[in-house]
């Protein structure tokens, strides 16, 4: 009897992992395509498990090799070098696409009144992608890296200085006390 109970168990446990390993990695990715395409966003498709995240590592290896094989001629359009599957996927796709990071969906945005309601959002409706290590040494705890209150609080500090009517008054003081 026990030994019967123990081997239910141990199904409904197999079951119940295998249900949330299938919902969360095939149809949770199918439905927020299908969300997206009805609205005309578009990207390359979704791949189990993965995402798109090989694909991303192919196009950074090969434009790697290419500027290992040449050198490029200097231009201001880097996009294609740093991030070689923005560049790819945006002229495939248009400006604002859908790419995954694993089963993580990714909202790629360039459109400048969205990236304007993504950044004054203070509701917490958008959710900053988390750095890497390399990343947060860069950046550290600046406004790019901080979310919620302490996000709040430190663009209302730096807001002052963006106003245009303090940079107004203080190209005005400069100008003068050139004369």
């Amino acid at each position: 009897q026990t030994n019967m109970n123990l081997l239910l168990a141990a199904v409904t446990l197999l079951v119940f992992y295998a249900a949330k390993f299938f919902y969360s990695n095939f149809w949770v990715p199918w439905r927020t395509e299908r969300h997206f395409k009805r609205q005309g966003i578009g990207g390359p498709g979704y791949r189990p498990i993965f995402g798109n995240t090989s694909e991303i590592r192919r196009l950074y290896a090969e434009a790697k090799s290419e500027a290992s094989a040449s050198p490029p001629p200097f231009h201001h359009d880097i996009m294609g070098r740093v991030a070689p599957f923005y560049d790819r996927w945006s002229r495939a796709y248009g400006k604002t696409f859908l790419y995954w990071f694993g089963s993580t969906p990714r909202l790629a945005v360039t459109e400048p009144d969205m990236i304007k309601e993504v950044l004054m959002n203070t509701r917490g409706e958008y959710v900053k992608v988390p750095f890497n290590p390399q990343s947060k040494l860069l950046f550290g705890q600046g406004l790019v890296g901080l979310e919620g209150d302490q996000w709040a609080l430190h663009r209302r500090i730096i807001n002052l200085a963006f106003n245009l009517e303090l940079v107004k008054v203080q190209c005005f003081l400069e100008a003068s006390s050139l004369f």
